[in-house]
């Protein structure tokens, strides 16, 4: 087309090259200075940079090679957390794409429970991987029984004994930073390279100290805490923030609230040290059951305590039954322990896990002072056997409002009154809108709290003195059915999002406490010992927190002394408090009197 043509087309004259330039302008050297560079002179310095940075790499890792393996370490476990969360993520979102509507009931609830199964797998897998605060994680989960999911609780079981030992070298290092002494061999004239147990935060060794020759057991945390910790914090509290993002409806953000508060504590052992003298104190002239490992010295990652000998876990039946044992007893016990701690003193040990809590063998109580505990059930009665707590990094201290209404909640829950469970109930959720109110999901919440804090279904609890009758199976089928079903679990996220962290801990110790019943086997086909539980302890414990709270009021409000009783004899307030805790302790010895001799009466 001629050159006129084309400037009436509106286009400029194309100017002539040779075939070959026209074809592949690109390949060749450019010939004006209008020409874009070549592609390998423009990233010449990208690679020069790149090779001062690796280079800079090689050099940092060669100068300090120990910490480049940390930080590598670092991006490795932060990486296995991300990846397992975006697939449980896209597991569920695809799994569950179809809905009941589609797969029907029977089918949907089948493939959400293997999706569960998927998912808790692959956490186990991450847990076992990172070990450290992942166990501790993994451990925490598996506690709630009644509040998550059976594939998620079950599949974490595994984790209560399983956790990651740290080398000797490691243990020599760390005692040289902290200890300030050269070698173990030191301070301790036997020192037992295999520990005696291995958990998630720290391992115990079993040793001799070499300036008196006691036998101690030494705490030592695992030294790789310090260094990971902080990154696995962040990115867990990471990982469950992009759960919510994926599914807003379940909020368990609290969990990671919850490493978050409690880790540092429990990574203290001279807190744990405080701790521990504390409750030995609390119970040095109350309960003679319960026995503290006295307290050698601490530091912040080594604490050197009494070494408790002859000692089985608290769930070995067959360790009690080879030693005279009551398992019913062991169960009451431990029971009235933990009352104490809750109702009465405000500060409780919230990991009471089979590997926290042993039992020792003692001789037996006397005649007249096993007939005395049968009489007057709050006076203490010794026992053939002591509880060893052990562990004391993660206590929770209780306000006195909390704990009343706690009390409340369980006194309560112990007569089956709706009303009182559902006003106590929503001033523990820390929010008051609701009450009376027709519920949206068609759930009420007071009546699913009831079931987390007990294990037990509403028709059960709602009934009087149901709440001490024998579990069965089915109880608890339903109450796993109901946690897996998709609206319940969506509640009970909302119920978890808004309470306390001291009632989330309390909600753990109380499936701690209530497996290690299940262990004993005294849940099931007992109900004597259910109804004893429920009416002679906890109900006299949670009595006599309110009654104390309600006396202290009455003395405070007209000025009178704690030890001057006069002035409150003419009061009618203090007959009506005094009469309302004489009917639950008369209640509590006419059940216990009457399980007594129902006990040493013939079966037939």
């Amino acid at each position: 087309m001629p050159h006129s043509a084309l400037r009436h087309l509106g286009v400029s004259a194309i100017p002539a090259r040779s075939a070959r330039t026209w074809s592949a302008p690109f390949l060749h050297r450019r010939t004006s200075t209008s020409d874009p560079p070549p592609l390998r002179r423009r990233f010449k310095p990208l690679r020069f940079v790149s090779l001062i940075a690796g280079a800079g790499l090689l050099a940092y890792a060669v100068y300090d090679p120990a910490e480049t393996y940390k930080q590598y370490l670092a991006v490795v476990r932060s990486s296995r957390t991300v990846v397992a969360c975006v697939l449980m993520g896209v597991d569920y979102k695809w799994s569950l794409r179809n809905g009941p509507e589609v797969l029907g009931e029977e089918g949907y609830e089948q493939v959400k429970s293997d999706c569960h199964q998927r998912s808790a797998n692959r956490l186990l897998d991450l847990t076992k991987a990172n070990a450290g605060i992942y166990i501790k994680l993994g451990q925490h989960i598996a506690a709630l029984v009644y509040v998550l999911p059976e594939e998620y609780t079950s599949t974490m079981r595994v984790l209560q004994d399983r956790a990651k030992q740290s080398s000797l070298q490691e243990i020599e290092s760390l005692f040289k930073t902290d200890m300030g002494v050269d070698a173990i061999n030191d301070m301790f004239s036997e020192f037992d390279p295999n520990p005696i147990g291995v958990a998630s935060l720290a391992q115990v060794h079993r040793a001799t100290l070499r300036a008196t020759g006691q036998e101690v057991a030494v705490k030592i945390q695992h030294p790789s805490l310090e260094t990971f910790t902080p990154i696995d914090i962040r990115t867990v509290t990471f990982a469950v923030r992009a759960i919510k993002w994926f599914f807003p409806e379940f909020e368990f953000t609290w969990l990671a609230d919850e490493l978050q508060q409690s880790l540092p504590k429990e990574m203290d052992f001279e807190q744990e040290a405080a701790n521990a003298k504390r409750v030995a104190n609390n119970y040095k002239y109350r309960n003679p059951v319960l026995k503290i490992p006295d307290i050698i010295f601490s530091r912040r990652r080594v604490l050197v305590m009494e070494y408790i000998k002859g000692a089985g876990k608290v769930d070995d039946r067959s360790f009690m039954e080879q030693n005279g044992i009551d398992c019913r007893q062991v169960s009451a016990e431990l029971t009235k322990v933990y009352s104490e701690m809750i109702f009465l003193d405000g500060f409780v040990h919230c990991d009471p896990h089979p590997g926290n809590v042993f039992v020792r063998p003692k001789p037996g109580p006397s005649l007249l002072r096993r007939l005395i505990s049968v009489l007057v059930p709050l006076v203490p009665v010794d026992t053939n056997f002591e509880i060893v707590l052990l562990d004391h990094g993660l206590y929770r201290s209780l306000t006195d409002e909390f704990r009343l209404d706690y009390a409340h909640l369980w006194e309560n829950l112990i007569n089956g009154n709706e009303a009182g469970i559902e006003h106590y109930a929503y001033r523990l959720f820390t929010h008051d809108d609701g009450r009376g109110q027709a519920p949206a999901d068609g759930i009420h919440h007071h009546r699913l709290f009831a079931s987390m804090m007990t294990g037990r279904p509403w028709n059960v609890i709602s009934s009087e003195n149901s709440i001490a009758a024998v579990k069965t199976q089915t109880e608890f089928n339903e109450v796993q059915r109901s946690v897996s079903t998709g609206r319940f679990l969506v509640a009970i996220a909302d119920i978890l999002a808004k309470l306390p962290r001291e009632l989330l801990l309390l909600l753990k110790t109380n499936d701690l406490l209530r497996a290690v019943d299940d262990q004993l086997g005294v849940t099931k086909g007992d109900a004597s010992h259910m109804l004893r539980m429920a009416v002679c302890v906890q109900g006299l414990y949670c009595a006599k927190a309110i009654r104390r709270q309600e006396l202290r009021q009455l003395r405070e409000a007209d000025g009178i002394a704690a030890w001057n009783i006069l002035p409150l004899l003419l009061k009618p307030e203090w007959w009506q408090i005094f009469g309302a805790y004489v009917r639950v302790v008369v209640r509590a010895l006419l059940v216990s009197i009457y399980l007594d001799i129902a006990n040493l009466a013939p079966s037939s």
